[in-house]
């Protein structure tokens, strides 16, 4: 049976008024990427797939979901130490069911609000466009890459279904969103303002997304957006997923603890 802690957080974060402006903000990243493809879709035919990503492409959409990730719950750890809410909390749940819960809150908010968006845009396309034809980004795992940069796609090389390539963009949206909201969690350890935790995941994927490619050593790593959308070395989000992931942990155990939190 569900502890009412988790129920509570769930709840909070999946009816949340905040998903309105979550879609919004998609929805200007979409038609803002349907714009740019039009002259494209007039010179040659685009399949519905392909139409989907271009747009998520064109539309940046990659710097509106580090946004939309941490919109719907992310600040909401720095909400209850700000609201003197987490004191009367920790009378009813232990500090760590406290926690479990709000990860858990924050992660499915992160990922619903940056992968709803672009299935429902997924289904326009389907819509719109006809079913092919349909261009694959390549796509291959290499830990070698990061040796030698003058390799030419070396590793495992991957060649999914359709269907599969569909459903992995989808879990890489998922992803993306999960992992981003949690590093605007982790941003709530160590502020009670909302403005840094909604700022910070944003700030971190515009540097990484400039930075990656123009570094000698991390060009490899192509960018942020391999997180968002599969293409490439796969090596690559699994990597900024690990990193995340370490940061997370590493600032949950240096500064999340409770007399920090409540006294912060």
């Amino acid at each position: 049976m569900m502890q009412p802690i988790y129920r509570t957080e769930l709840k909070s974060a999946l009816w949340n008024p905040r998903y309105i402006l979550v879609f919004l903000l998609a929805g200007i990243s979409f038609a803002y990427g349907f714009s740019q493809i039009s002259p494209m879709q007039s010179q040659s035919s685009l399949g519905a797939l392909t139409a989907w990503q271009e747009i998520l492409y064109a539309g940046y959409y990659g710097f509106f979901a580090a946004a939309l990730a941490v919109l719907p719950f992310a600040d909401s750890l720095s909400r209850d130490k700000q609201e003197h809410r987490l004191e009367s909390i920790l009378t009813r749940t232990s500090y760590t069911q406290y926690l479990r819960a709000k990860s858990l809150a924050v992660a499915l908010s992160g990922a619903l609000a940056v992968c709803l968006p672009a299935i429902l845009m997924l289904g326009l396309c389907a819509l719109v466009y006809p079913a092919g034809p349909v261009h694959r980004m390549s796509m291959y795992f290499s830990f070698t890459e990061i040796i030698s940069t003058t390799l030419v796609q070396p590793g495992l090389p991957l060649n999914p279904s359709i269907g599969a390539y569909t459903a992995l963009t989808i879990l890489f949206l998922m992803i993306f969103g999960a992992a981003y909201a949690l590093l605007g969690m982790t941003v709530s350890f160590l502020t009670r303002k909302s403005t840094y935790v909604m700022a910070v995941p944003f700030l971190c994927y515009s540097f990484g997304d400039y930075f990656i490619w123009t570094s000698r050593h991390l060009k490899w790593m192509a960018s942020t957006q391999m997180l968002l959308i599969p293409q490439n070395n796969l090596f690559s989000p699994l990597l900024q997923l690990l990193l995340i992931g370490i940061l997370f942990w590493v600032v949950r155990v240096s500064f999340g603890k409770k007399e920090t939190q409540v006294l912060q």
